[in-house]
C-alpha cells in the first residue's frame, strides 16, 4: 500500500520553468523573468515547480533518445527515419547534428529547474512546509539533477575514465545571467552526482508511484554510478539492498508483463508517468523506424542449445524468449517491437521509457560482485541466473571469472535492448577495462568515437567548452 498518492498534473509549470533559449547551458533565462521570490511561496507551488522537473524528462529529445543509443551501440540499428539519425549506425554522428543540441539542451533545462527549486527550498522560501516533505522534495530535485548529469557525463564526456578532464559543465546555482564556463572534469562530475544521490537515499520517500524518484531508485542508481566508477564493493552493497528491499519491489514472474504494467510494474524502479492524450508519455512508438542488429539477433540465438536457427514465424522459436517477444510475429504489435506497444495518436495510452528496473540492478550486482576484490563469484552468478530462469533459459555456469564477466554483458543486452542503452556503455566499459575490443562487437565503434561529439550550437554559444577528441 501506498503512503502517499501525489497527482501527476499537465503542468501549470509552463508558466514557472525556465527556458534555456539557446543551446549553451550558460544562456539561462527565467521565463517572465520569474525568480524564487515570487514563484516558491509554499507547498503547493513548490511541489508545482518539482512536477515540472519531471515533466521535462519527458521532452521529445530527451525520452527518445534509448532508440539512438541502441543504433550507436550494438543492440540495434535505425531502419527508418528519425529526427537527427544521420551516423548513428556507422558512428560518424556530426558535430552539427541539431539532435545532439535539443539532446543537450534538453538535459541542462532538468538541472536549471532543479537547481531553482533546491535554492528556493534550502533558503526557506516555501513557507509552512514540514521539514519531512520539506526534505523529500530536495532528494527529488537532487535525484533529478544527478540523473541528468549522469546521462550528459556518458553521451557527451568520458564516463570511463574519472582521471579525464573531459567531463560537462556543472552547473549548481540557478543562472538569470550569461556565464561562460568551461567543462568540469570526470571526477568533478561524479562527485556531484554521488552527492546528490547520497542525499536522495538518506533522505528521499519511500512506497511512492514508480514515476517519482524515491529513496530506492536513488540507491539503485548510485550502485549503477558506483559500478562505473570503479567502486565495486559499495556497488555491490548497495545493488544487494535494492534487491533485498522492504518495498514490496520484485521481478515480475513474467518478462512481457513488465511492458504490459509499465510504471506500475512491481519491477521498474523509475519511469515517467505516461498516459492517454495530453498526458502524453514518451516517443518510443518511433522504435519502428529501428530494427534489431545481428549482435542481438545472434546472441538470442546461441541461448537455446539447439541445431534449428531462431525462427521469428508465428510467436517464434529458438532464440532467448525475451527477442522472441520484442520481435516475432504474434507478439511484435503495430510498432514491430512489443516492449513499446502503443501507437502514436491522440487516443493512445503512450509508451513508457524504462529508467531503471529492478532486472538491472541483479546484473549491477552481478558484475560489481564479480569485479570486486575477493567477490563472492556464485553470489554473482545466482544473480545473473535468477534472471535468466524467469525466462526459462538454461542456467549459466560457472567457468572462470572472465567468462562470468562476458555472461553477464551479454545477458544485459538480452534483458535491456532497447530501454536506456545500458549495452553500449557496457561494451565502452569493458573495453577500457580489457575483457574486450569493441570492435569485435561492432567495428565502427572506436575509441575516438566511444561519445558523441559536444554539438557545435554549444561551442558557439560557450566558447570555452573544448570539443571531444576525434571530432
Amino acid at each position: 500500500m501506498k503512503t502517499y498518492i501525489r497527482i501527476f498534473k499537465s503542468l501549470v509549470c509552463l508558466s514557472l520553468f525556465v527556458v534555456v533559449s539557446s543551446c549553451s547551458i550558460d544562456d539561462v533565462k527565467p521565463l517572465n523573468k520569474l525568480t524564487p521570490d515570487n514563484t516558491i511561496r509554499d507547498a503547493t507551488s513548490a511541489q508545482q515547480v518539482l512536477n515540472g522537473v519531471y515533466d521535462l524528462g519527458r521532452e521529445f529529445n530527451v525520452n527518445s533518445f534509448p532508440l539512438y543509443l541502441a543504433a550507436y551501440g550494438n543492440e540495434g540499428r535505425i531502419s527508418g527515419t528519425l529526427s537527427g539519425g544521420t551516423g548513428f549506425n556507422t558512428n560518424e554522428v556530426p558535430v552539427s547534428n541539431p539532435f545532439l543540441a535539443n539532446l543537450y539542451n534538453g538535459h541542462y533545462k532538468i538541472i536549471s529547474l532543479s537547481n531553482f527549486l533546491i535554492e528556493g527550498l534550502e533558503a526557506g522560501d516555501a513557507i509552512g512546509i514540514s521539514e519531512t516533505r520539506k526534505a523529500e522534495m530536495l532528494s527529488e530535485a537532487k535525484f533529478q539533477r544527478a540523473f541528468a548529469y549522469f546521462n550528459l557525463l556518458r553521451y557527451f564526456g568520458e564516463f570511463y575514465d574519472v582521471n579525464s578532464v573531459y567531463g560537462v559543465v556543472v552547473r549548481t546555482e540557478f543562472a538569470t545571467d550569461i556565464e561562460a564556463n568551461p567543462r568540469n572534469t570526470v571526477q568533478e562530475v561524479y562527485t556531484l552526482i554521488v552527492s546528490d544521490l547520497e542525499f536522495a537515499v538518506t533522505n528521499g520517500p519511500t512506497f511512492i508511484d514508480h514515476f517519482y524518484a524515491g529513496t530506492l531508485a536513488s540507491k539503485a542508481l548510485l550502485s549503477k554510478v558506483e559500478l562505473y566508477r570503479g567502486n565495486y564493493d559499495t556497488a555491490a552493497t548497495l545493488a544487494f539492498e535494492v534487491i533485498n528491499n522492504s518495498e514490496d519491489y520484485m521481478l515480475e514472474p513474467q518478462y512481457s508483463e513488465i511492458f504490459n504494467k509499465r510504471f506500475l510494474s512491481d519491477e521498474v524502479l523509475f519511469a515517467p508517468f505516461a498516459g492517454p492524450g495530453a498526458e502524453g508519455g514518451s516517443n518510443m512508438a518511433l522504435i519502428k523506424n529501428t530494427t534489431y542488429s545481428e549482435t542481438l539477433k545472434a546472441t538470442a540465438d546461441a541461448q537455446v542449445g539447439t541445431a534449428t536457427d531462431g525462427d521469428l514465424a508465428g510467436a517464434g522459436g529458438n532464440f532467448d524468449p525475451r527477442f522472441s517477444f520484442a520481435y516475432s510475429d504474434d507478439t511484435h504489435g503495430d510498432n514491430d517491437q512489443a516492449k513499446y506497444p502503443f501507437v502514436a495518436n491522440a487516443a493512445s495510452e503512450n509508451n513508457t521509457i524504462y529508467h531503471l528496473r529492478l532486472g538491472e540492478i541483479y546484473l549491477v550486482h552481478a558484475e560489481a560482485e564479480a569485479r570486486r576484490v575477493g567477490g563472492d563469484l556464485t553470489a554473482a552468478l545466482a544473480s545473473v541466473n535468477e534472471i535468466r530462469n524467469r525466462v526459462t533459459i538454461t542456467p549459466k555456469t560457472f567457468v572462470d571469472q572472465n567468462t562470468l564477466l562476458e555472461d553477464i554483458r551479454q545477458e544485459k543486452l538480452l534483458e535491456l535492448f532497447y530501454e536506456n542503452g545500458e549495452p553500449l556503455f557496457d561494451v565502452i566499459r569493458y573495453d577500457r577495462l580489457g575483457n574486450l575490443d569493441a570492435t569485435t562487437v561492432k567495428p565502427s565503434l572506436v575509441t575516438n568515437r566511444f561519445i558523441l561529439p559536444i554539438p557545435s550550437q554549444v561551442i558557439i554559444g560557450n566558447n570555452t567548452v573544448i570539443q571531444n577528441q576525434g571530432y
